[in-house]
């Protein structure tokens, strides 16, 4: 885990993976606070104790009342469970079909499940969140979160990167370095965006630009604030970027070892 840090009402809970040869993604969860506290994902399982501290240095578990899960992919259920227990009186709100799925994994209680579909509303107290379908996604159960009340937008894995190193701005970030990283990790996590009609996508860029959002809460990049006209841009080019072309087995056999110390 990396060290938390705050933006408005948002805690952002960020750790990072670093793949040799490839560069550094980062993982990002989320507390809203909320006047009914709601966590948007779970981190990684491999994080897990230092995950639950600095949640819990966010908030009381106990009083969590929503833990938002944006999709069923590992990097985003890591401490699912274990978080469901220290929150026992948080629902789940999820797609309902990843809901289902995650119950084949572990004993989900779908009871404790809200399913969400894409425009419903979720009343947290203070505020209404409304359900969106980020632009881009490498999970059909994708569900994306705007904070009707400050137009926060979390975006799952849109507008991710794959970045030189961990920071926490991306001011940071040299324009090649983040226009390179954006391309290259919406290129692997949605590798559909070559085949779609270019109107269409447009089209769906168009919706997130009428949201006019000031800040973006992406899952694997630094929190962003007033950029969100660069980051469509940015996106906006992928379908004419080469497709990302996965390792073969020399490749990966060398990444291992160089994750593995040799």
């Amino acid at each position: 885990m990396d060290e938390a840090y705050r933006v408005g009402d948002v805690t952002v809970l960020p750790t990072h993976l670093d793949i040799p040869g490839v560069g550094t993604l980062i993982v990002n969860s989320y507390v809203l606070h909320a006047q009914q506290p709601t966590l948007i994902d779970t981190g990684l399982a491999s994080d897990r104790p230092e995950f639950v501290a600095a949640l819990s240095a966010a908030v009381d578990p106990a009083d969590l009342r929503w833990i938002w899960l944006t999709h069923d992919d590992a990097d985003h259920t890591g401490n699912i469970q274990q978080v469901m227990d220290l929150a026992p009186q948080a629902r789940l709100a999820t797609h309902g079909i990843a809901a289902i799925r995650m119950s084949t994994w572990w004993p989900l209680s779908l009871d404790r499940v809200h399913a969400i579909a894409i425009d419903d509303r979720l009343d947290v107290g203070d505020r209404t969140l409304r359900a969106i379908r980020p632009p881009t996604f490498d999970n059909p159960m994708s569900t994306g979160i705007v904070d009707e009340s400050t137009g926060a937008l979390f975006s799952v894995d849109a507008f991710g990167a794959v970045l030189p190193n961990a920071v926490r701005d991306v001011g940071e970030l040299a324009e090649e370095e983040l226009v390179g990283g954006m391309t290259a990790w919406t290129t692997l996590d949605s590798p559909w965006a070559h085949l779609v009609d270019r109107s269409r996508f447009a089209a769906s860029l168009d919706e997130v630009r009428k949201l006019a959002s000031t800040s973006v809460f992406s899952s694997h990049l630094p929190a962003v604030t007033g950029r969100i006209e660069d980051l469509l841009k940015i996106v906006a080019s992928v379908p004419d970027a080469e497709p990302f072309v996965a390792p073969n087995a020399e490749q990966f056999a060398q990444i291992a070892a160089a994750m593995h110390g040799g």
